[in-house]
């Protein structure tokens, strides 16, 4: 981090204060993914600041699924023939 590009760390530090999780992109060109920073560890930013961002929190909905026509539908339905189905979405 320098003087010149500090501003572009201040979302991930007030993410820190926040409580948030941040995660750093590693690996090889091509390979690379995103890991969650440990608590314990001290973060420097000693790369450019594409390389950090707040931990996506997991998104949750409800979706119904009728149980035998396994139509689904976004919204509840009175009849007891449609099954309510909680999704959560899984991050790479």
């Amino acid at each position: 981090m320098t003087k010149h590009n500090a501003h572009e760390y201040l979302p991930l530090l007030q993410a820190l204060v926040d409580g948030k999780n941040l995660q750093v992109k590693s690996g090889a060109f091509g390979n690379s993914h995103w890991e969650d920073f440990d608590e314990t560890e001290e973060i420097g930013f000693y790369d450019a600041p594409e390389y950090y961002r707040i931990k996506p929190e997991l998104r949750t909905w409800v979706i119904y699924q009728n149980v035998y026509t396994h139509q689904i539908s976004h919204q509840s339905l009175s009849d007891s023939n449609w099954e309510r189905i909680e999704v959560q979405e899984v991050l790479k």
